[in-house]
């Protein structure tokens, strides 16, 4: 029988979310998708009769933002609000402000998955080189912190994110909600990935498979134990549940609406195949190029062998993507086979 409930929801859509780049420290702020995505969960919960009693949050404004609009769409802005920096996002380290999909051409789509989604692999470090070292770890939020600046994370694992947020769990949230208060955690991706993995009891294997979409509230019941008694729910429009959770999952995936015009001729070096959104900017620069280095081939001819490589490429690619698409969504589904009907419920 269930004694607690707790909301963990990630923060509405980033502006750095929309272009397809590893946001991680660096304190962008929601796009206008993800402020809408934000007041739509609040919509949500107050037409389920839930009424909150705190509100955790990171230090990063998106985090923030999106507890605020949820808070005021709810008509509960008085709700108190704590924030933490061990509830950020995960430290790409290096990675960060890099663009996902242009990082899947160079360096393959596992290895993008596995630096974005895996249990304990770490990516390179930031440094002072960086251009955003300074923009993060000159920031005075983290003057806040329990943690001098110098102590704080370099680069982080998914391991490492529920090493230093396992104890604010157990310390500051836990004890909120034996107390009997309705908690929300508006967090990031990752950081809400390793606490479901914790109270769900999520292998080190298929957290790599899980997905969550961005401004959709998880709701999670639990015992006098602090262990699951169901299934955990995502709330809302399941079919738009799923094609958000798709929408996540591709941004790994290089595709040509991302990549930038400049690294066009270097994926053609590299033998990489560029998408039909791209084929005319990429036909035009490369007949060009052509034109002034080689004049044995006609353009008529380069043009047809270029379009009948795009279309194997995409028909092979397509089938990789339906069958990765087909196991993770077994793997995702074993966790949240609940749907969520917008029905008021007693607390």
């Amino acid at each position: 029988m269930s004694k607690y409930k707790v909301f963990v929801m990630r923060h509405g859509e980033g502006a750095w979310t929309k272009e397809n780049r590893f946001c991680s420290w660096v304190d962008q702020r929601l796009s206008e998708d993800g402020v809408k995505e934000a007041l739509a969960c609040g919509h949500l919960l107050k037409e389920a009769g839930y009424q909150l009693d705190v509100v955790f949050t990171s230090l990063l404004s998106r985090s923030i933002h999106t507890a605020w609009l949820l808070l005021e769409a709810m008509g509960q802005e008085w709700v108190p609000v704590v924030r933490t920096w061990r509830l950020n996002e995960r430290h790409y380290g290096a990675l960060i402000g890099l663009n996902r999909a242009e990082m899947a051409l160079n360096h393959g789509e596992e290895q993008v998955k596995q630096w974005r989604r895996s249990y304990d692999l770490t990516p390179p470090p930031i440094d002072e080189s960086h251009p955003y070292f300074l923009e993060i770890y000159n920031d005075r939020r983290y003057s806040t912190c329990d943690l001098s600046i110098e102590f704080l994370p370099k680069s982080e694992s998914l391991k490492d994110v529920l090493e230093r947020l396992q104890p604010y769990w157990d310390g500051t949230i836990v004890p909120e909600i034996k107390r009997g208060k309705l908690v929300l955690i508006s967090g990031h991706g990752n950081s809400c990935r390793a606490l479901l993995k914790h109270l769900e009891g999520i292998s080190d294997a298929d957290i790599v498979n899980v997905t969550l979409p961005t401004g959709t509230p998880i709701l999670i019941e639990l015992d006098e134990n602090f262990r699951p008694t169901k299934p955990m729910q995502l709330l809302g429009d399941q079919k738009a549940i799923q094609a958000a959770i798709r929408k996540v999952e591709d941004q790994d995936q290089p595709g040509c609406q991302t990549p930038s015009i400049r690294n066009i001729k270097t994926m053609w070096e590299k033998g990489n195949i560029v998408g039909a959104t791209e084929c005319p900017k990429a036909m035009n620069k490369f007949s060009s190029s052509w034109s002034s280095t080689s004049t044995f081939l006609p353009a008529g001819l380069f043009c047809s062998v270029f379009c009948f490589i795009l279309t194997v490429g995409q028909v092979l690619y397509g089938l990789k993507r339906s069958l990765h698409q087909r196991d993770a969504f077994n793997i995702f589904k074993k966790y949240i086979p609940v749907p969520f009907h917008s029905t008021p419920v007693s607390q």
